[in-house]
Parts: structure tokens; sequence; C-alpha cells
């Protein structure tokens, strides 16, 4: 393929269509907040130390409050699904 034929095939239009498409897998802050709490606590367990819960929410790039806030939340929903 040219470059004008890519051009032509990838100009404006398929910009405007990837960027609606991209928009479209975005999430809100507090939305990838609540998922990455999700990820810390399927990991751990109700008696989890605050050192773990603690270490896994840094390496989930969330604080310690933000992985209590939505604890109740998961790890209703983790025994649900067992």
């Amino acid at each position: 393929m040219t470059d004008e034929e890519f051009e032509h095939h990838n100009g404006p239009l398929f910009d405007e269509l990837t960027e609606k498409m991209h928009s479209e897998f975005t999430i809100d802050e507090e939305t990838e907040k609540k998922y990455r709490a999700g990820s810390v606590w399927t990991l751990l367990g109700a008696d989890a130390s605050k050192e773990e819960i603690e270490h896994w929410s840094i390496r989930y790039g969330i604080d310690y409050e933000t992985a209590m806030k939505w604890k109740d939340y998961w790890l209703n929903l983790k025994a649900e699904s067992l």
C-alpha cells in the first residue's frame, strides 16, 4: 500500500472512528479504583492483615482506604460466586 492509499483509507474519518471506538472502552476514575480493589480482594480473604492489604493495594495502584472502601462489596461478590 502506498502512502497515498494509506491516507485515503485512514484519513480523518478513520481517526474519528478510532477515537470513538477507544472512548467506548474508557471508564471513570472511581470505577477504575473499584476494579483495582477487586483485584486486591480476589487475592486476599476477609482475615488479611493490614500489612497484606497495604502491600497489595500499592501493587495494584490504590491506597489502603480505597481497598477497604470496596472490601465488603468484593468479598460478598466472591462468596456468592462459590
